[in-house]
């Protein structure tokens, strides 16, 4: 589930208990800002809880609030997974990066030969002192193969797993 508590639109649909969202304040999906919104015209979500279906029938479920940034850190979580294969936890745990109007910045711990290599293409570069919900939170949930269920609970949000076998 992603939930965008406490940012919402302060609008509650009557009867549903669900709070309207409030994207049209995110600068990327609305540059033009508040009230400026064509009629009629449906607006893109940043909202991206992400279902992945990965090899030995795991099935990984991951999400992040961010903005713009929410597809950055998904996509880098995935990767993790997929072309590195890292256990659950090190990949969200792992140092991200993200570029945004010219500027690539970079949490600590990015391998320096990695940094380098990429500031011949992304010169103006921004690193970080410490991981930052800047780059989003990516809660994740792995169903194993073997019926196990893992997770991984982003510290950049505070985030926390409890294993059902320690409850």
């Amino acid at each position: 589930m992603t939930l965008s508590n406490g940012e919402g639109s302060g609008y509650v649909i009557p009867g549903t208990g669900i709070m309207m969202n409030n994207m049209l304040g995110e600068e990327d999906i609305n540059p033009c800002g508040f009230h400026n919104w064509p009629e009629d015209e449906r607006i893109a979500s940043m909202m991206s809880p992400t279902l992945a279906f990965l090899d030995q029938g795991r099935i990984v479920v991951t999400g992040s609030g961010g903005s713009n940034r929410i597809r950055s850190a998904i996509l880098q979580v995935l990767s993790n997974l997929i072309d590195f294969n890292m256990p659950l936890q090190q990949a969200v745990a792992f140092p991200r990066i993200h570029f945004e109007e010219g500027l690539l910045s970079m949490e600590p711990g990015v391998d320096q030969s990695v940094s380098s290599r990429l500031a011949t293409e992304f010169p103006q570069q921004r690193q970080w002192d410490s991981k930052s919900l800047f780059f989003g939170g990516a809660h994740t949930v792995m169903l194993e193969a073997n019926g196990g269920l893992i997770g991984a609970g982003d510290e950049r949000r505070g985030g926390v797993w409890l294993s059902t076998e320690t409850v």
